[in-house]
Parts: C-alpha cells; structure tokens; sequence
C-alpha cells in the first residue's frame, strides 16, 4: 500500500476533498493557520508533549515528510473516523505513534481553528456577538438531545415543540 502524502492526494483534486472533507483551496488557507500553531508548538515541546531543552532537530526517518502530511493526516481521521491500526497502516507507522499523533494534532488543529476564527458557536451569546461584527455564519439546524430535567414543569420547559406529547 502506497503511504498517504499530501503530495500524492493534491494530485487529484475529488480525491483530495473525499479524504480530507476540504477542498485543496480552503486546506491551503487553513494550513497557514496550522504550521504557525505547529512551528510554535514545536520550538517549545517535544513531540511527546515534554518541555524543549534544545532546539529541534530534522530527523531523515521522520513520520511526516511535510507539515502538510500532518493536517491531512488529522483530518482523514476526524472525516473517517477509522480505527488507529489502520491510520497507522495509511501513513506508514504503528498503532502507537498514530494514537500519539492522533492527540498531538488535534490540539494542534483545534488552536488553528480558534486563531483562524473557524470554531463553531456552541452558545447564543457567541453567535449574538458574530452577527453584530456582521461575520457570515452556517448554521447547523440539527436538534441534539439534552439530558431533560425529572421536574415536569422543568421538562415543559425545554420541550421544542417537535415532538408530539404521548398522555
């Protein structure tokens, strides 16, 4: 099996978007945001997470060729939700280092969202604030459940509407 670089999925642009959920235009635009939160995290930590003593070094054994590897790897696996063995197996490493990987870029990716101002609002006052600066917003109409209150006059509360009341 042919490792997964960024190099061979930019290759062919469909494929490239069904793997990362991005097209190669807005990937290119967030990894700006993704190598500086990177290259910051990298002069002061380790790969492991442990406080840097000297500068880092480029090893020719190295997991990733390119930064750009890194996001394509993190984003294939929160788009396809694939077990670590097989990540692993994609990216030409072992279960272990892809479960290291796998909560490294994460946070990594996270903090490149926020700076990039791409996180979801995940309360009103967050979205209130967007609209009043005018910035464009998608909103997600899908209804999540809420762990409902024992109290019926609580429940009365935070009932939608949606769903017709059984007696």
């Amino acid at each position: 099996m042919q490792k997964q670089t960024y190099q061979n999925l930019s290759r062919n642009r469909a494929q490239f978007q069904s793997v990362t959920g991005y097209s190669p235009d807005f990937f290119d635009a967030l990894f700006l945001y993704f190598k500086v939160q990177w290259d910051a995290y990298i002069t002061r930590y380790t790969i492991a997470g442990k406080e840097r003593r000297r500068p880092p070094r480029v090893y020719k054994n190295k997991v990733f060729a390119d930064t750009r590897d890194m996001l394509v790897f993190i984003l294939y696996y929160l788009k396809n939700n694939c077990l670590q063995e097989s990540l692993a197996a994609m990216f030409g490493m072992n279960q272990p280092q892809a479960n290291l990987w796998v909560h490294l870029l994460k946070v990594i990716l996270l903090k490149s969202l926020e700076s990039s101002q791409s996180l979801p609002c995940r309360d009103f006052e967050s979205l209130q604030k967007l609209l009043r600066h005018g910035q464009d917003v998608f909103i997600d109409g899908s209804e999540r459940p809420i762990p409902r209150p024992v109290d019926y006059d609580k429940q009365k509360e935070y009932y939608s509407g949606k769903k017709k009341r059984i007696p």
